[in-house]
């Protein structure tokens, strides 16, 4: 087969780059992807050297240090030359009589010899092939000593976890063993002489047959260590043995470099939090400030047969798939799994290039298509070596017609990205490329929607499109099952947490807090099935199920928020004659045809005014005792006044750890306590600033600290609208006199900012 120049390239490079990743980071698998193969050119780019370096280093460490050393410390190779040596007795040698007495008569004639001369056989392991093993040791340790500094210069610390630093250490040990120590600076003085190649000569002539072959296999190995190189993929040839991962594995070594260079990338970042090897499960953070989130990285793991969607379909075993460590699920009372966040399916594909058709093979996408139906996914990418677009760039995307698919989720998506493999040297644009897949999957899965009831009524009036009253005869389950209720039991339930555009229709009797396989919301604490809102009085009964608990402006905001929500829907259903209440609030406060003009008020918060009114009628015409509805509303439109006129023209108010404090009516109310330094900060840049005019009439004058008593005063109260869900008749007149004032008391506080305020 036919290689192009860039397949070439791309292989070479991944396959280099992958040694320096499994090496650094999962060194067990070394061996299971690379081998010398045959029939397979070498590899000459010098660019690749440094890799080449290193998987040698790795591919030949264990025939050096288990097989070929053990087998040379067993039958070390010595010399015995015989030597005549003067010593004192005890003598250890033999004693040459001879020589001893001729020596002692020519000193001391006739008296008894003090030193003998004695023939001695010592053992000498400075032979050729004992120091071409040293020499061995001394070059392979300053090979690693070597790429180790590059790799302290990639990684830094970490470096010295590398399984370069465990062959170091085994280097030593070897060099350690007393014969080798005693000729190791022998073996270093041939190695600075660059006398190495004469050493090899002549061990290589030393050879006797039959006798220690370990030597004879330690010049093998040493030639090995020179000439492997790494496979290069081309047309097969003849030469000797290259080191390489098995081309016709290109597709699973494409996937493996790409989780290696996932897993490179979060270590640099410090993202990577947890890694169980066995499992190949990765667990990182992904995402800027707040909107960091862990996920959780698989590579090559089947997915559960209890998580798949189609009963006895096929598996699914995705290349890489993420999904957020929290992961909210759904299970029914036997543990089935019923509904579960949704994931991010990635698979690489190492398909090779057509000039004539640049397009993704359409093979991917269907299987991708029939993974995201068997998996009940939404969100997946096609990952090209050589087709798709670069992540950072605008992708090409398949996706469903939204105006077709009837029976598909409209929002599923196959991302097609192109991330060819780069050297080391270049790596700024594969960077980018995997940032930009994780930062869409981070886009794709970190809003988390709460599993909450939505549900809404059925409106059971209705006429349809044909002139007939609606009801329930044709509406089915999304099992199949008939709906045999009457309309008004049924409730469209929307679920967003699946899917924004989803909704069930659900019997109210039968599945609501009762059927988790339609309503998601069965097994948690505390809730109950929905109900109409057919009386007044139950306003304040919905309140209490607001926001119990949080910050004052959450809970304040959420409360009116479903104060107006109801009482929007109450005066639908009652029709009055809104402009009329909103007539007698601009009447009540006295403004004139300020109410109408001013900016400081919008027409929304006119209609809240008026609503409120409408409210406060209604409680009094049914003699109800709690006002919380009418507070709410009313000190919503003070409380947003506020903001534009008040908080936009003042420095932030904090308190006293200097937090800036919410801006609502209370920071306002209390700014005199804790030493007032926050009321001096109002004083001077509201009242000082120009835009307070306490004369707000020719013949009254509204003081900006009278204005924010009266304000602390309505902040208690509403405190107690939203937290309590209740405000007593007492109370809410005392409101209403502060709020607009009265003939005793003057302006209140609503009309008096309206008219003290200056721009």
């Amino acid at each position: 087969m036919t290689y192009g120049p860039q397949e070439i390239e791309a292989y070479a490079q991944m396959q280099a780059r992958l040694v320096s990743l499994i090496l650094r980071y999962d060194e067990q698998r070394f061996g299971r992807y690379y081998a010398e193969r045959a029939g397979y050119s070498p590899e000459r780019d010098e660019a690749l050297e440094p890799y080449r370096e290193l998987a040698v280093l790795f591919a030949l460490r264990d025939e050096l240090f288990e097989h070929i050393l053990p087998r040379i410390v067993r039958r070390l190779s010595f010399e015995s030359p015989r030597a005549t040596v003067v010593e004192e007795p005890p003598p250890r040698g033999r004693v040459d009589w001879e020589r001893t007495l001729d020596s002692t008569w020519a000193e001391r004639p006739g008296e008894p010899p003090l030193l003998l001369q004695t023939r001695q056989r010592r053992r000498d392991f400075a032979t050729p092939e004992n120091l071409l093993a040293v020499v061995t040791l001394l070059e392979y340790a300053a090979d690693v000593h070597r790429l180790l500094w590059g790799e302290y210069a990639a990684v830094g610390a970490e470096a010295l976890r590398h399984p370069l630093a465990a062959i170091a250490a085994r280097c030593e040990r070897e060099l350690a063993f007393p014969q080798f120590a005693g000729i190791r600076g022998q073996a270093q003085h041939i190695i600075d002489q660059h006398e190495t190649a004469a050493l090899e000569a002549q061990v290589a002539e030393r050879l006797i047959p039959g006798a220690n072959s370990a030597y004879e296999e330690l010049l093998a190995w040493r030639a090995r260590y020179r000439s492997l190189r790494l496979l290069h993929r081309s047309q097969h040839h003849l030469e000797g043995d290259v080191l390489g991962a098995d081309p016709d594995r290109d597709s699973y070594l494409y996937q493996l470099w790409l989780y290696y260079e996932l897993i490179d990338l979060l270590s640099r970042d410090g993202a990577l939090q947890s890694w169980d090897r066995e499992t190949t499960e990765v667990v990182f953070r992904w995402g800027a400030g707040d909107s960091a989130q862990l996920y959780r990285l698989q590579h090559d793991r089947a997915i559960p047969d209890d998580l798949r969607v189609w009963r006895r379909g096929p598996g699914v075993r995705p290349d890489l798939y993420i999904c957020r460590l929290d992961r909210q699920e759904v299970r029914d009372d036997d543990g089935a799994l019923i509904w579960r966040e949704p994931g991010y399916l990635l698979d690489a594909k190492y398909y090779r290039p057509h000039d004539d058709d640049p397009k993704a093979p359409a093979g991917p996408i269907k299987r991708m298509i029939a993974d995201l139906q068997l998996t009940g996914e939404r969100y997946g990418a096609l990952l090209f070596a050589f087709q798709g677009t670069a992540p950072e760039a605008p992708g090409e995307r398949v996706a469903p017609e939204w105006r077709k698919a009837q029976l598909v989720a409209p929002d599923s998506e196959i991302r097609l990205y192109q991330i060819r493999p780069q050297g080391a040297a270049d790596s700024q644009p594969l960077e980018r490329a995997l940032r930009a897949l994780l930062d869409d999957v981070h886009e794709r899965l970190r809003e988390r929607v709460p599993v909450r009831c939505h549900g809404v009524f059925l409106d059971t009036l209705t006429a349809n499109a044909h002139g007939r009253l609606a009801g329930a005869v044709p509406l089915h389950t999304r099992y199949g099952a008939l709906h045999e209720q009457d309309l008004s039991d049924l409730l469209l339930c929307p679920k967003p947490h699946v899917a924004p555009w989803r909704v069930d229709l659900v019997s109210v009797t039968r599945d609501c807090c009762a059927n988790p396989a339609l309503c998601h919301i069965a097994r948690q604490p505390g809730v109950a099935p929905p109900r109409r809102l057919t009386a007044l009085e139950e306003i304040a009964e919905a309140l209490r199920h607001t926001a119990p608990g949080g910050e004052d402006e959450d809970v304040a905001t959420a409360a009116t928020e479903q104060v107006m929500r109801i009482t929007r829907r109450y005066a639908q259903l009652l029709q009055p004659r809104i402009d009329d209440y909103r007539q007698w609030i601009r009447e009540r406060l006295e403004i004139d045809d300020l109410f109408d003009t001013t900016p400081l008020l919008t027409d929304v918060q006119r209609e809240t005014l008026a609503l409120g009114r409408f409210l406060w009628e209604q409680i009094e015409q049914i003699r109800a005792s709690n006002f919380a509805g009418p507070v709410l509303l009313f000190t919503g439109v003070l409380e947003e006044v506020s903001r534009v006129t008040i908080y936009k023209h003042s420095p932030p108010l904090c308190d006293t750890n200097g937090r800036p404090l919410m801006r609502t009516l209370g920071t306002i109310g209390n700014c005199k306590g804790y030493g007032g330094r926050n009321w001096l900060i109002l004083e001077d840049a509201i009242a000082r600033g120009g835009h307070w005019d306490e004369q707000v009439t020719p013949h009254q004058r509204l003081p900006l600290s009278d204005w924010v008593d009266m304000v602390q005063r309505i902040a208690s109260i509403r405190n107690d609208a939203a937290h309590k869900a209740h405000v007593e008749r007492g109370a809410f007149q005392t409101l209403v006199t502060l709020y607009f004032g009265s003939a005793r008391t003057g302006l209140g506080a609503l009309n008096g900012l309206l008219l003290a305020w200056r721009a």
